[in-house]
């Protein structure tokens, strides 16, 4: 959060008059069910008649709670995106811009299974990941040795962004961006999708 805010300071003072600054939050759920709020700053340079480029930095803290197990999930991601966009559509009050292009991700996946422990039926929830995986179940681990009611991973993934921006104009500087988004990673693991919703500061 901290250098989200910074980024967005540096963005004001050193590149003022040269770009258009989007700050965004939204809605984001992810494969695995988690779901919550991305917060998000990117910079727009405008390349070449409609066609733009763009690099963006993000946060999404997303969580889920299975009531048929008796989990709760949560996840920290980080991630890096570089698009390229083209204005399909422009109009004076009115803008359409896809955007297509990379991005990098790194996820910290924590799971907690709720009480009771030590008791049948045994719960179990498990989430694959690739080589390695999350698994829980209602066991205490200072009971039971292969016990596991928390557990913990890291991984991270390159993926491909996809955003359809939908711009409305407020004023002669401000911009309301809505951004249907799908991020599927490369091999299809953290797949997340969502709706962005922001402003961007032209000539901010």
């Amino acid at each position: 959060m901290r250098l989200i805010i910074l980024l967005i300071l540096l963005c004001s003072t050193v590149l003022k008059g040269f770009g258009q600054l989007e700050i965004t939050s939204g809605y984001a759920v992810n494969k695995n069910l988690a779901d919550g709020l991305p917060i998000q700053i990117a910079y727009e340079i405008k390349t070449k008649g409609r066609l733009y480029t763009k690099p963006q930095i993000g946060y999404k803290h997303l969580h889920h709670f299975n009531d048929f197990v008796g989990v709760t999930l949560r996840v920290n991601i980080i991630e890096f995106h570089q698009t390229i966009s083209y204005e399909v559509i422009k109009k004076e009050k009115y803008i359409l811009k896809p955007n297509i292009g990379l991005n990098y991700r790194y996820y910290i996946w924590k799971g907690k299974m709720t009480p009771p422990y030590n008791a049948l039926p045994q719960r179990v929830y498990k989430i694959e990941f690739r080589d390695d995986w999350l698994r829980l179940n209602n066991f205490d681990p200072v009971v039971m040795t292969d016990g596991n009611t928390t557990d913990q991973y890291s991984v991270s993934n390159i993926g491909f962004t996809i955003q359809l921006q939908n711009r409305f104009r407020i004023n002669k500087s401000i911009w309301l961006h809505i951004t249907p988004f799908f991020e599927p990673d490369y091999d299809g693991t953290q797949n997340t999708g969502g709706c962005y919703i922001g402003v961007i500061l032209k000539h901010f």
